[in-house]
């Protein structure tokens, strides 16, 4: 019976990799496109270009969705094991696409693995190769980047306020801002007004002052306007006050209404994403946003804090006048354009 087993689980492996060669440095190979024309992949390379990762049956990484990129940085510091993938991009060149086929005992040196991941499964890493760059390129390349992204920050930050003028000239909000933001009450809410630490749920839909649309949480609205995203659980907005959850204008905002209150609201990017780039945000772009409070949950009262108290500061010989610390916002972080931190 084992070694009625025992053959079982070759003849498993060998239909597994079917198609396979194997190196004299041990790698497991099947070249999908081959390139003899090709600049031969070297140690000190970065690989720039695609590649999707298969635990047996079931593929977990697929970076063949996304533009061309570096992806590996070729160097034997990184050899894990006897017939690696490192060992394994040596074999290739430029416009080849190829698959390595790691068995589990081996990948598992190198990462840690799901348990779906059988012992006699392998691991299979397709890889397409683009081109082939150094990292002192790379650095050059994003310093001229950066250097590029700078002057066009620039330039936006001087034009902010003039679209902003531009756009009130237009539009029925208040000219003056409250709060650092151009605030309009569209229906009263009749509900409880939040406060610190209270948990606030906010159905919203933000857009760009030309009206174009950057996100949404309701799923009627993202239909209409092609934005919908496959997967995504469309429903409002929750966050505590206080807790620096949100971009600081959006919360202000929020502050100002009632429970079953609808507004619209224009944020200045310094109380928004700043000089930062956020997805379709460019950097220094005021927002604009629609919003409805559809619940509102009171919370504890705030704690009292030392670092709330007024600091005396001495002015010269004679004079003492009391300064309380400025609330510094929050940096926002955001895979995408979603309003929330």
């Amino acid at each position: 019976m084992l070694v009625m087993a025992f053959a079982i689980q070759g003849m498993f492996a060998q239909n597994q990799l079917e198609g396979f060669t194997k190196s004299d440095k041990g790698v497991l190979y099947k070249f999908e496109k081959r390139n003899e024309t090709g600049t031969q992949v070297k140690e000190g390379d970065i690989i720039v270009g695609q590649a999707s990762i298969s635990l047996g049956d079931s593929m977990t990484m697929n970076g063949f969705s996304m533009p061309p990129q570096p992806i590996f940085m070729v160097t034997m510091r990184q050899n894990v094991f006897k017939g690696d993938l490192m060992e394994g991009l040596l074999l290739m060149k430029t416009g080849e696409i190829c698959t390595f086929a790691f068995p589990h005992d081996s990948i598992a040196k190198a990462m840690q693995l799901p348990p779906f991941f059988k012992q006699e499964d392998y691991a299979y890493f397709r890889v397409s190769i683009n081109s082939l760059t150094t990292e002192e390129v790379l650095k050059r390349e994003d310093s001229i980047r950066a250097i590029e992204q700078t002057r066009i920050a620039d330039s936006l930050k001087g034009l902010e306020q003039s679209k902003i003028d531009e756009y009130l000239l237009t539009s029925d909000l208040p000219k003056t801002p409250t709060s650092g933001v151009y605030f309009k009450m569209i229906q009263e809410g009749t509900g409880i007004k939040p406060e610190a630490n209270y948990k606030v749920h906010v159905n919203y839909t933000g857009r760009f002052l030309n009206g174009k649309l950057f996100d949404t949480s309701l799923e009627e609205v993202a239909n209409a306007e092609g934005k919908h995203q496959p997967g995504r659980n469309y429903e409002p907005l929750q966050f505590t006050i206080g807790q620096h959850m949100m971009i600081e204008g959006f919360e202000r905002a929020v502050k100002m209404m009632h429970d079953g209150g609808k507004a619209v609201v224009l944020i200045p990017s310094e109380l928004a994403y700043g000089g930062q780039q956020r997805g379709e945000i460019m950097p220094y772009s005021p927002l604009l946003f629609e919003l409805e409070i559809v619940k509102v949950e009171k919370g504890e009262a705030p704690a009292p804090s030392l670092n709330a108290q007024p600091i005396k500061v001495q002015q010269g010989n004679t004079k003492t006048s009391t300064v309380t610390p400025k609330t510094t916002p929050a940096n926002t972080k955001k895979p995408s354009t979603k309003t929330k931190k």
